[in-house]
């Protein structure tokens, strides 16, 4: 198992760039997204219904955006991990705020940790959901392996995260402009942090084709992995199965 000490210093660079920009974090991602955030995070959420879904696992939870989302489902305990104090504090704060209005106090729990070095015992969880954080993985390969154990027989794992196609359509070209160029500027204009979005811009050009995710997967242990491509194509979500 990796250990927190042995996770690479690219890693905990990216830490400190997610503790500078938490506070703006989710306003920020919408912006740049055209709200299709939401709407992304929707969908994953709507699948995640689709199976036996009583414990989950947010791996890479951030400000806990789509962990209250998957709180939502009923009769749903819900945990949330990262490595940002800073995201994990923001996440606190508003699943507070949430329990105070009407219709919450849903089972929800956050914990500093990194996905590497899961703090749970085998097969603890029946969904595992990571959302634009693989990434800032200093090891998928661990990651993938961790989310493999702490999933009981039968559990899924859904992955959300960008992923560009390879191909020179117009529309491919213009959302490699909006990536390569205004998005870190977009990024700085909103939160006065510019290395935090040109580290997004140059993780999410540099992030493997869907086909080597899929790999990673089948290596780690995962059955039934398959990916499918939201609108306008530049998300993409990930499944695989934990056989029995």
């Amino acid at each position: 198992m990796t250990s927190p000490t042995e996770i690479s210093a690219r890693y905990d660079h990216t830490n400190g760039l997610f503790n500078a920009i938490a506070s703006r974090y989710d306003r920020t991602n919408c912006l740049i997204s055209f709200g299709l955030n939401k709407w992304w995070h929707r969908r994953l959420v709507a699948s995640v219904r689709q199976v036996a879904h009583a414990t989950i696992l947010d791996l890479a939870c951030g400000t806990g955006t789509l962990t209250r989302k998957l709180a939502g489902l009923p009769g749903t305990r819900v945990t949330g991990i990262d490595p940002s104090v800073n995201m994990l504090a923001v996440a606190g704060q508003r699943m507070t705020h949430r329990r105070r209005s009407p219709g919450g106090g849903e089972q929800v729990a956050f914990l500093e940790g990194y996905a590497e070095a899961l703090p749970f015992p085998d097969n603890s969880f029946q969904v595992v959901t990571v959302s634009y954080g693989i990434r800032n993985f200093a090891d998928r390969d661990a990651a993938f392996r961790q989310a493999l154990r702490v999933l009981k027989p039968g559990g899924m794992i859904f992955v959300l995260e960008f992923s560009l196609k390879a191909e020179t359509s117009a529309m491919m070209a213009l959302q490699r402009f909006y990536i390569h160029r205004l998005l870190p500027l977009a990024g700085w204009l909103f939160t006065g942090e510019k290395a935090a979005y040109r580290y997004l811009r140059d993780s999410v050009a540099g992030f493997p084709a869907p086909q080597a995710i899929c790999d990673e997967m089948k290596t780690a242990g995962f059955k039934e992995i398959k990916f499918t491509r939201f609108v306008p194509g530049v998300a993409v979500l990930f499944t695989g199965l934990k056989k029995s």
